[in-house]
Protein backbone atom coordinates (compact mmCIF):
# COMPACT_ATOMS: atom_id res chain seq x y z
CA UNK A 1 0.00 0.00 0.00
CA UNK A 2 1.32 3.41 -0.93
CA UNK A 3 0.45 6.15 1.55
CA UNK A 4 -0.80 9.43 0.11
CA UNK A 5 -1.50 7.97 -3.31
CA UNK A 6 -4.90 8.76 -4.80
CA UNK A 7 -6.76 5.90 -6.36
CA UNK A 8 -9.23 6.53 -9.15
CA UNK A 9 -12.67 5.00 -8.81
CA UNK A 10 -13.53 2.42 -11.46
CA UNK A 11 -15.41 3.83 -14.46
CA UNK A 12 -18.48 1.69 -13.80
CA UNK A 13 -19.25 3.79 -10.73
CA UNK A 14 -20.14 6.71 -12.99
CA UNK A 15 -22.87 4.72 -14.75
CA UNK A 16 -25.64 3.77 -12.27
CA UNK A 17 -27.33 0.41 -12.75
CA UNK A 18 -29.93 1.07 -10.03
CA UNK A 19 -31.47 4.14 -8.40
CA UNK A 20 -31.92 2.80 -4.89
CA UNK A 21 -30.89 -0.21 -2.84
CA UNK A 22 -32.94 -1.23 0.20
CA UNK A 23 -31.32 -3.36 2.88
CA UNK A 24 -33.10 -4.96 5.81
CA UNK A 25 -36.75 -5.10 6.78
CA UNK A 26 -39.04 -3.20 9.12
CA UNK A 27 -37.40 -0.76 11.51
CA UNK A 28 -33.90 -1.84 10.48
CA UNK A 29 -34.45 -0.87 6.82
CA UNK A 30 -31.64 1.16 5.28
CA UNK A 31 -31.97 2.93 1.91
CA UNK A 32 -29.09 4.13 -0.25
CA UNK A 33 -28.93 5.83 -3.61
CA UNK A 34 -26.49 4.35 -6.12
CA UNK A 35 -23.95 7.08 -5.33
CA UNK A 36 -24.36 6.68 -1.54
CA UNK A 37 -23.94 2.92 -1.84
CA UNK A 38 -20.78 3.26 -3.95
CA UNK A 39 -19.27 5.68 -1.44
CA UNK A 40 -19.66 3.27 1.49
CA UNK A 41 -16.49 1.49 2.60
CA UNK A 42 -16.06 -1.79 0.72
CA UNK A 43 -16.43 -3.88 3.89
CA UNK A 44 -19.80 -2.23 4.64
CA UNK A 45 -21.02 -2.77 1.05
CA UNK A 46 -20.07 -6.45 1.23
CA UNK A 47 -21.87 -6.80 4.56
CA UNK A 48 -25.02 -5.26 3.06
CA UNK A 49 -24.80 -7.39 -0.11
CA UNK A 50 -24.73 -10.56 1.99
CA UNK A 51 -28.12 -9.57 3.43
CA UNK A 52 -29.78 -9.91 0.00
CA UNK A 53 -30.81 -6.29 -0.62
CA UNK A 54 -33.56 -5.22 -3.01
CA UNK A 55 -32.71 -2.96 -5.94
CA UNK A 56 -34.95 -0.41 -7.64
CA UNK A 57 -34.71 1.45 -10.94
CA UNK A 58 -37.35 4.06 -11.83
CA UNK A 59 -39.38 2.91 -8.82
CA UNK A 60 -39.52 -0.71 -10.05
CA UNK A 61 -37.94 -3.68 -8.29
CA UNK A 62 -35.17 -5.16 -10.46
CA UNK A 63 -33.24 -8.41 -10.34
CA UNK A 64 -30.03 -8.30 -8.28
CA UNK A 65 -27.98 -9.67 -11.17
CA UNK A 66 -29.20 -6.77 -13.35
CA UNK A 67 -28.32 -4.29 -10.61
CA UNK A 68 -24.80 -5.69 -10.33
CA UNK A 69 -24.12 -5.95 -14.09
CA UNK A 70 -21.99 -2.86 -14.56
CA UNK A 71 -21.48 -1.81 -18.16
CA UNK A 72 -18.26 0.13 -18.33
Amino acid sequence: MVIGRKTAKPRFLSSPTFDEVVCGHGESTQRFSFREFCELPLSHRVELLLKQPRYFRNGQLINGSDAMSFHG
